[in-house]
């Protein structure tokens, strides 16, 4: 396994990170202007020690969403997560979110993706870190709302926006309940994650993949699925994994027995997300040093295929993806040469 300093600087693609649970530091410092105890806000964002389910664990976004009703915070948030992305060597990222959760004070949905398209901008502008914007449809919403989403990433597809995700509370929710929405996705050509397989149902991925899924938000609980783990290598859909958050929400009960080395090894697709980098505490780094503290597999030669697998996986037009393909190639050899003349 590489230094932690080795892993920090090693080239990273991140495909799952969710907006309003990684607000950073630096966000809430601009956005509360300087004023209140800012370590004690930033420590509210956080997953307590003890979490018994997903749904306690989603219960931390009620304290962040109220920051993130205007343009100007918006801006703001997506703009300081590209920088903690390029703190750690990340050269391409999509981040998520829901449109409809940031509509509280007037704002549209419209406006709500325009102004975290513009942070991504600035932030691509500013740090060299590319970005794309995942739109969430949520498990409990209106109809009406969830369409609204889909309508918004059809205006802003190719524009900022890269795809759809269905999110939230999957135990009440299966997937089924949103095939209509996702055919209507579908016939628009926007490409779509669904989160599943994160409370324990493996037959949730297959529902997902199954109503055109090219990806799966987390998808541990197929590990022990020999059916769907075949569905996923045989049609290429990629898990995007998030191990910190899956053992805090229960998903695993153990580091130890968190499947990513085992299906790396039987060929199913797998990346390494941090779902939520304020709210779970983590970044790709720390991901990466849980799993190489636990597993003697982890080293650079899977963390270079599992970075391999998510540009492959990245909602972009193939021109696009070809050239981040290249980029990718061309930072890790770097890195490479570089390790070695240490």
């Amino acid at each position: 396994m590489l230094s932690v300093n080795g892993v920090k600087r090693f080239p990273k693609i991140e495909l799952h990170c969710h907006l309003d649970g990684s607000v950073m530091h630096s966000a809430v410092k601009r956005i509360m202007k300087g004023e209140g105890d800012l370590d004690q806000m930033a420590d509210k964002m956080k997953v307590p020690k003890k979490v018994s389910d997903l749904r306690t664990y989603l219960a931390c976004f009620d304290y962040t969403l109220p920051f993130l009703q205007s343009r100007e915070n918006l801006e703001i948030a997506a703009y300081e997560l590209i920088r903690e992305a390029a703190d750690e060597n990340t050269i391409y990222i999509e981040v998520r979110f829901a449109p409809q959760f940031h509509c509280r004070e007037g704002l549209s949905q419209s406006e709500a993706c325009r102004a975290v398209l513009k942070g991504l901008e600035l932030g691509e502008r500013d740090f060299g870190v590319k970005s794309r914007a995942i739109l969430c449809m949520m498990r409990g919403a209106s109809e009406e709302n969830n369409l609204k989403t889909v309508e918004c990433a059809k205006e802003l597809l190719h524009c900022g926006a890269a795809g759809l995700d269905l999110a939230g509370d999957e135990k009440s929710y299966p997937p089924g309940l949103y095939k209509n929405i996702f055919d209507k996705a579908g016939n628009l050509g926007i490409p779509f994650t669904v989160h599943a397989g994160e409370c324990g149902s493996a037959q949730n991925v297959k529902t997902a993949i199954e109503m055109g899924a090219c990806r799966i938000g987390h998808g541990v609980a197929i590990a022990g699925n020999p059916e769907i783990k075949q569905m996923c290598i045989k049609n290429n859909i990629v898990l995007e994994m998030c191990p910190v958050s899956n053992l805090q929400t229960k998903a695993v009960d153990s580091i130890r027995n968190y499947p990513f080395v085992e299906m790396a090894c039987e060929n199913v697709p797998v990346t390494i997300n941090t779902d939520n980098r304020m709210v779970s505490d983590t970044c790709l780094t720390k991901e990466w040093e849980l799993l190489g503290g636990s597993f003697q597999e982890i080293d650079e030669r899977i963390m270079e295929e599992a970075g391999r697998t998510a540009v492959e996986a990245v909602f972009l037009p193939s021109v696009q993806k070809r050239k981040l393909a290249e980029e990718y190639e061309r930072k890790v050899n770097l890195f490479k040469k570089l390790e070695q003349s240490v």
